[in-house]
């Protein structure tokens, strides 16, 4: 019971089998087309990835290095503080006076200046002081 079945060669079957084999082609170059601008459009979303991760890694490695560059600066404002205040205390004679008297035991005309022994954690302080 097995049937051959043929294809009937008039125009009917043959403008048919030429609609599917058009459909057919359309199919691919659909495929195709849709495979291309896919593949553009995985690469165009692998880059912007890839430049995303390495701009927020660049973000990160410039916040740190500004947190540092503003401690940096803060030091050197105190530093600036300090220095100013050290000018100011120059400038101003009864300083220098005490100094002089404090460090290097100068007196006035009359007087006798005595030396006492001191705490070592004070002679430790003072010498760390006067390092800086």
């Amino acid at each position: 019971m097995s049937k051959k079945v043929e294809n009937i060669g008039n125009t009917f079957t043959s403008a048919e089998n030429k609609k599917k084999q058009k459909q057919r082609m359309r199919r691919r170059v659909v495929r195709k087309r849709i495979t291309l601008f896919g593949g553009i459009l995985l690469a165009i979303i692998i880059i912007l990835s890839i430049m995303l991760v390495t701009q927020k890694q660049s973000n990160s490695e410039d916040a740190v290095e500004r947190q540092h560059k503003e401690e940096k600066y803060q030091k050197q404002q105190d530093e600036e503080l300090a220095l100013k205040e050290q000018l100011n205390n120059l400038n101003d004679k009864s300083y220098i006076e005490k100094v002089a008297r404090d460090d290097y035991y100068l007196s006035n005309d009359g007087e006798v200046v005595f030396k006492l022994p001191e705490d070592k954690s004070k002679a430790e302080s003072k010498s760390a002081k006067q390092d800086k």
